[in-house]
């Protein structure tokens, strides 16, 4: 025959274990995913017809050489000599607010952003960028 209890049995879990894998698991996935080249996507942009590609036609030219060098129509300059680079620049006819800036790939962004600030001081609008391949 069976009495009846009338204690409450406690029901407990452990969770020590519980804790153990779920560290497991955690510094497995850590291990296993792939950190790197494979966050990039691949994308094909769309082409467009409606896009007009204006060419800048100016006379004047602006030339970037990867030693440093800077022509201006010609006249050479050194890219450290920024006070010689606005005078000449200053000194060219800004009628019609164009001008080509052509760089060496492997000149430095420093350098042109630095020159198409010099650009823009003087009123020079319209500035194509153009790269020197060798």
């Amino acid at each position: 025959m069976k009495f009846i209890n009338n204690q409450k049995s406690s029901f407990s879990i452990e969770i020590t274990p519980l804790i153990d894998i779920v560290f497991l698991l955690v510094i497995f996935f850590v291990v296993t995913s792939k950190v790197g080249d494979s966050q990039f996507l691949s994308l094909d942009l769309p082409k467009t017809e409606s896009f007009e590609y204006n060419i800048v036609e100016s006379m004047y030219e602006i030339s970037v050489i990867a030693d440093g060098s800077v022509y201006i129509n010609d006249v050479i300059y050194n890219i450290n000599d920024v006070k010689e680079i606005e005078q000449a620049i200053f000194e060219l006819n800004n009628s019609d607010n164009s001008i080509i800036l052509s760089a060496e790939a492997a000149s430095l962004h420093i350098w042109i952003v630095g020159i198409m600030d010099i650009l823009n001081k003087n009123g020079f609008n319209e500035v194509q960028i153009r790269t020197i391949e060798k």
